[in-house]
């Protein structure tokens, strides 16, 4: 828990961060995104199966009789042979370990006097390693997790660790994330609250669904990593370059945002 309040505070270098963690918030607050990240975490486990052994048998059996008369008596003999042959298989005990790479996307929002850290985990990367002939197999999996841009308004609402929501304020539906940690920021002087003559207005954000083929493509907006398709984003007026990919391969577009919502769909070229 200490790391993460550090990694909080880093965004607070020139003020002091309270390292405190504060109560979730269930009535939902406005929140601006003000820094991304991500991270891979291995989880490994073993699956043993045991070894078994088969055997197999089979025979036949050889009669022989004789009868003998003598007059008005007689007399009977026989003789019985057997024979079985056995056969015994056996299969040693096999261990395989899975390792799944999971992918924890972190999204640190500011409120009025609060900074959250929030995550979200997603399955991306599975590998098998066979004990007995150190194959490798690699699985991509479909991204399960939100992007968020920063600069993006929302409002959380906390209802505990495992379980918050970011809503977009202009609608939509909400994205569950998980409540890691909370500090508090330092109070505002009356100073800072005194309007400035010069005003800056927000730009509008233009809505950019982004879809590939293959699903699973990373997104880059102007070099910065922002999610994994399909996706949603918030994307200010001007001209961006998006880059989409996929195991080496890439689709490459520079687009301007006018306004409005915006549809855009990579069609990543197949490997040779």
């Amino acid at each position: 828990m200490l790391k993460r309040v550090l990694l909080v505070c880093t965004f607070l270098m020139s003020q002091v961060c309270v390292s405190a963690q504060l109560p979730p918030n269930k009535a939902g607050a406005s929140v601006e995104v003000v820094a991304t990240a991500f991270e891979y975490v291995p989880r490994s486990k073993t699956i043993s199966r045991p070894g078994h052994s088969l055997t197999s048998c089979q025979g036949d059996t050889s009669y022989f009789g004789q009868f003998q008369s003598y007059g008005s008596s007689g007399s009977v003999s026989g003789t019985a042979e057997t024979t079985t042959q056995c056969s015994s298989t056996f299969s040693l005990p096999t261990e395989s370990t899975v390792t799944t790479y999971l992918r924890v996307n972190y999204t640190i929002v500011r409120g009025d006097q609060t900074l959250y850290l929030l995550s979200c985990t997603q399955p991306t990367e599975s590998t098998v390693e066979r004990a007995r002939n150190n194959g490798l197999i690699s699985v991509l999996a479909r991204s399960t997790c939100p992007a968020f841009l920063i600069g993006s308004k929302y409002i959380l609402t906390v209802r505990n660790t495992s379980d918050a929501r970011l809503t977009d304020t202009n609608g939509g539906k909400p994205s569950k994330v998980e409540y890691l940690t909370s500090v508090a920021l330092p109070p505002v002087s009356p100073a800072a609250l005194v309007p400035r003559q010069n005003v800056i207005t927000t730009q509008e954000q233009t809505r950019v669904h982004i879809t590939s083929s293959p699903a699973g493509g990373e997104i880059y907006l102007d070099g910065k990593f922002v999610g994994n398709t399909p996706s949603e984003i918030a994307v200010p007026a001007g001209e961006h370059v998006f880059r989409v990919t996929f195991k080496g391969r890439e689709w490459v577009r520079t687009v301007r945002i006018t306004g409005g919502e915006i549809n855009l769909y990579a069609e990543i070229p197949q490997g040779n």
